[in-house]
C-alpha cells in the first residue's frame, strides 16, 4: 500500500463464493497458520538504487505466493504505472490476481469510481473472470487536507463500480480506521474484508462481519522474484479451493 501512511451489495444481488474455513483453528499461531499466502504491490515496490525493475513472476510463483493484489489507481487522476505490466506478469504465470484503488477522502467518490473503472476496462479486468479476485478499495485515511472521509461518498464509489462490473468490492483498511470512520458505509459487513495488522496477532473483522478474508500481516517481507524492496505480505482466510472459488475458478 502507500509508503507515506501508517500502512497503506447485497442490495445489488452480487453473489460471492462462500469462503472456506481457516486452515488452522489456533488464531495465536500467526500468519504461518494459514496455507494460502500472497502479496500486494504498487510502483513503490519496483524501486531499487538503480531505478525501477520488473518482477520475475515465475520466481514469485515458485516461491509459493498464490495471489497478488495490484494498485491500479488513486483518487481521481493518478494511475499506477506498473499496474498493466504487473497484471500481464501475473496473468502470464496464471497467478490469481486482483486490482485495488487508493481512496482519497478529499475527492469525489463517484469521480474516483470512474477513474478506477477506466483503468479496469483498459486492462480488461472486471473481477469476474477466472483467475480474478474482487477489486478492492484501499481506505487508509479518515481525513485529507481538512476533508473528512464521508461514508456516503465511499458508498457511492462502491456502488458505482459494482453496478458497472457486476462484482462486489473488497474493502482494505485497518481496524482503527474502520472503527472510527467506516461504520456508515452501506453493507460494509457483507463485503470481503482485507485487514492490515502487521505482526503475529490477527486483525478483527470489519465492523459487523464475523471474519476477515485477507490479512496483510507485514510491510517488510522478502518475496523471491521481487526486486529487493520490502513487500506487503498477505494471507487468505481459507484454503486453496476457497481462494479458487473466490477467483471464479470453480
Amino acid at each position: 500500500m502507500r509508503r507515506s501512511t501508517v500502512l497503506a451489495v447485497a442490495a445489488l444481488a452480487l453473489a460471492l463464493p462462500a469462503l472456506g474455513p481457516a486452515t488452522v483453528a489456533d488464531a495465536a499461531a500467526g500468519p504461518q497458520a494459514y496455507a494460502v499466502h500472497g502479496f500486494d504491490s504498487s510502483h513503490y515496490n519496483h524501486e531499487t538504487k538503480n531505478g525501477e525493475r520488473a518482477y520475475d513472476w515465475p520466481a514469485i510463483v515458485r516461491g509459493g505466493r498464490q495471489f497478488v493484489y495490484l494498485k491500479a489507481t488513486e483518487g481521481t487522476g493518478t494511475a499506477d504505472r506498473w499496474f498493466t505490466p504487473d497484471l500481464d506478469g501475473a496473468r502470464s504465470v496464471h497467478l490469481i490476481h486482483g486490482a485495488y484503488h487508493y481512496y482519497r477522502p478529499d475527492q469525489d467518490g463517484a469521480a474516483q469510481a470512474d477513474h478506477f473503472l477506466d483503468a479496469l476496462r483498459a486492462a480488461g479486468h472486471t473481477g469476474g473472470k477466472p483467475g480474478e479476485l474482487p477489486p478492492a478499495v484501499d481506505i487508509e485515511e479518515c481525513a485529507r487536507d481538512g476533508h473528512p472521509l464521508e461514508p456516503a461518498q465511499v458508498t457511492a464509489f462502491l456502488q458505482r463500480v459494482e453496478r458497472a462490473i457486476g462484482t462486489a468490492l473488497a474493502v482494505y483498511t485497518r481496524n482503527g480506521i474502520a472503527d472510527q470512520c467506516l461504520r456508515g458505509i452501506k453493507d460494509l459487513a457483507t463485503r470481503p474484508g482485507w485487514l492490515a495488522r502487521w505482526g503475529s496477532t490477527e486483525p478483527r473483522p470489519l465492523p459487523g462481519a464475523t471474519a476477515w478474508d485477507f490479512w496483510q500481516h507485514s510491510n517488510h517481507a522478502e518475496i523471491p522474484g521481487t526486486v529487493g524492496h520490502p513487500m506487503d505480505a498477505d494471507v487468505f482466510h481459507g484454503d486453496r479451493a476457497a481462494l479458487r472459488r473466490l477467483a471464479h475458478q470453480n
